[in-house]
């Protein structure tokens, strides 16, 4: 896949980046100390992390090793070490001891006993280009169908689409609204976000390559349709619906990009919208095909039979529940979908009704589902059933040598590391890497760590490497462009994530 092109914005490629982040690994001599999460019993302050640079200057690059507990599919693994290769790929996994041994040259950054190391998750469903705007003041949970509030249809309050931001090189404005968004996700713990639009060089963008930039924003593709049918299907199907001829799409999906996967809106209304359904027997014909990896976004108006042909065709459903319950009212019957073996992907959707980052569409899922969902399940949701339902899996959302170093490093103090990671608060994170580059960084960890130059912004505790000299700004000026718009870290006008009696 063309993803090396995505460092072309930053003015040198990501090979030379990781390159050069490694290169200042080995000036530190000696260690130095991590960051602090907070108090000892005794009042002093806790060092969770300590950071040893590389044993020599010689002109191969040996990498990082992180020490932590680490997350595996199979489980937590305590005491295990994670190496970070020079092309931003995952080396050995394994026994710390083990690992340094088989690398007594690399940097070590050793957190055993006080951090948890993860995946990033992957956001499978999102709307980058419209992320940054608030809920509609109109936003109500009273829709059966998206075309009412998209379209005004049967008489339902339209509500407005905000306007597509895309990225113009030279425009520091957008430049600065789409990295807030992208340093949101990425302070949510996602290193990874499925949708069009973005920033280059930031967090993992996935999207088709449509156009020639395309390929320098899009790291990984998938086919992330937003309506496979119409544009408006309450109208296309008002006939069909009251009794009369079936009626016949256009088109029912594409089909010339078979070798990636195809992840469209489906059944985004009430189960009690004829339309909806309509579309999920349709497109569950469809995935019969086989012919390439098949999910469904939102799918709200599927019920225990859909679940069963899901199951056995492979279809991942791509759910976003506070979006579904903000404008709809119910959501997927979660319960029915476990219970039928679905594999599930949480997605975010966009701000104007999802949640502003994956940690709380985690909180609203667990919300949902009761006690329904184990923070085990929840964290499955959230890395590799996303990858998975991308297409990615053998790229993204798990921990294992010859993968992408996408990861979320956070202070974990004991109890469930699972817990640790889809509950931290930005003071928890201690990092995050994207192909091997620490965009965030804890406070009082080395600035050689991050992907270069680290400045600290209001209201989050790790600094961002990297990110805001690429595109021109400073903390002054990213924070004048970006006033109005969602903040990196705060969510309380995100939209409510409330369930109907």
């Amino acid at each position: 896949m063309p993803g090396v092109h995505r460092g072309t914005i930053t003015g040198v490629r990501l090979i030379r980046q990781c390159s050069l982040y490694l290169v200042l690994l080995s000036l530190f001599a000696g260690a130095s100390s991590g960051t602090a999460t907070g108090q000892g019993v005794d009042g002093a302050e806790r060092v969770p992390c300590r950071f040893t640079a590389a044993a020599s200057a010689t002109g191969s690059s040996p990498g990082l090793i992180l020490g932590a507990e680490v997350l595996l599919p199979e489980g937590s693994r305590p005491d295990y070490g994670v190496h970070i290769r020079l092309n931003g790929g995952l080396g050995a996994v394994g026994e710390f001891d083990s690992v340094r041994s088989a690398l007594p040259d690399a940097a070590v950054l050793d957190c055993r006993g006080a951090a948890v190391l993860s995946p990033g998750f992957v956001n499978a469903h999102e709307h980058p280009a419209y992320s940054y705007a608030f809920p509609d003041a109109n936003l109500n949970s009273g829709y059966i169908h998206r075309d009412e509030w998209r379209l005004g249809t049967n008489g339902a309050l339209q509500l407005p689409i905000p306007e597509r931001l895309a990225y113009k090189p030279g425009d520091r404005r957008s430049a600065a609204i789409l990295l807030a968004m992208e340093l949101r996700h990425l302070l949510g713990g996602a290193t990874a976000i499925a949708g069009p639009g973005g920033l280059p060089g930031v967090i993992r963008n996935i999207d088709r390559h449509r156009g020639p930039g395309d390929i320098e924003l899009y790291d990984y593709e998938a086919d992330v349709e937003v309506f496979p049918f119409s544009f408006q299907v309450v109208e296309d199907l008002r006939e069909e619906c009251a009794g009369g001829p079936v009626h016949r799409f256009a088109r029912e999906a594409y089909d010339e990009c078979t070798f990636m996967a195809y992840v469209p809106h489906v059944g985004e209304g009430r189960k009690a919208s004829c339309a909806a359904r309509a579309e999920v027997a349709r497109y569950l014909r469809h995935v019969q095909r086989r012919d390439r990896r098949y999910s469904l976004v939102h799918g709200v108006a599927t019920g225990r039979e859909d679940y069963a042909v899901m199951r056995e065709f492979d279809v991942t459903l791509v759910w976003s529940p506070r979006s579904n319950l903000a404008l709809y009212g119910e959501t997927v019957g979660i319960a029915d979908g476990l219970n039928s073996g679905v594999r599930i992907a949480l997605s975010t959707d966009w701000s104007p009704s999802g949640s502003f980052n994956m940690r709380e569409e985690i909180k609203c899922a667990r919300r949902v589902a009761g006690g329904a969902l184990s923070s085990y399940t929840l964290w499955q949701m959230s890395t590799v059933n996303g990858a998975y339902a991308l297409g990615l899996e053998d790229r993204l959302g798990v921990i294992k040598p010859g993968l992408r170093a996408d990861l979320v490093l956070v202070g974990h103090d004991g109890g469930n590391p699972h817990d640790a990671v889809l509950t931290a608060s930005h003071r928890e994170v201690l990092a995050a890497w994207v192909d091997g580059r620490a965009i965030l960084l804890s406070e009082t960890l080395p600035e050689s760590l991050g992907a270069g130059q680290c400045a600290a912004l209001d209201g989050m505790a790790p600094r961002v490497c990297g990110a805001l000299s690429a595109f021109g700004l400073s903390p002054a000026t990213f924070a004048e462009h970006v006033e109005g718009s969602v903040p990196v870290n705060d969510v309380s006008r995100q939209a409510p994530c409330e369930v109907l009696n």
